[in-house]
């Protein structure tokens, strides 16, 4: 008879293996063409809005894990998508895809899968929370000492959306719609 933990074990297992192929997967510069220019669109702006040039560069990189989270749940589910365009969206277009990712962001956030669902929703929860904790974390030795509890947890949801965001990416851009039809 199987202990009762057996279970957790091979589920803990699972998260951390797709974790760290998440992980590995944002060294090799995954992004597509338009995520890439959304992303560069996207921090462009954070630059220019947050106090420490620092939150700017940690966005990039939740949004990019987020965006390799999905990558991997696409892998894994055998849910590869079909050639995604090549040529540069217009603003027009990277508008539209905001607006689909915002809504995609949503729907994780209320704990429904980012379109179509490619593996349990309990695996991409825990997954999408083991990054979002590790991303934060990686910034707690560098200042959260410094500032206030309040401040702190504020970080926090800003972390997570970044991650969720580039999650929420992903699923967008392979919805099989056209950049125009986004």
């Amino acid at each position: 008879m199987a202990d009762v933990g057996d279970d957790s074990d091979d589920d803990d297992d699972q998260i951390s293996g797709l974790t760290f192929r998440a992980r590995a997967l944002a060294q090799a510069h995954p992004l597509s063409a338009t995520a890439s220019l959304y992303r560069k669109r996207m921090i462009d702006v954070e630059r220019s809005s947050q106090p420490l040039p620092e939150f700017a560069d940690w966005a990039a990189t939740a949004l990019l894990v987020g965006y390799c989270i999905r990558r991997v749940e696409e892998a894994e589910s055998d849910a590869m998508p079909t050639d995604l365009p090549t040529d540069q969206p217009s603003a027009a277009e990277l508008d539209e895809l905001g607006r689909q990712v915002a809504e995609l962001s949503d729907e994780v956030r209320s704990g429904r899968p980012a379109g179509e669902a490619l593996l349990p929703a309990a695996v991409v929860e825990e997954l999408l929370n083991t990054v979002i904790s590790t991303e934060i974390d990686k910034r707690s030795e560098h200042w959260q000492a410094n500032i206030s509890s309040a401040d702190w947890a504020q970080f926090e949801q800003y972390t997570a959306w970044w991650v969720i965001h580039g999650y929420a990416l992903r699923a967008a851009e392979t919805s099989g719609l056209s950049p125009s039809e986004r």
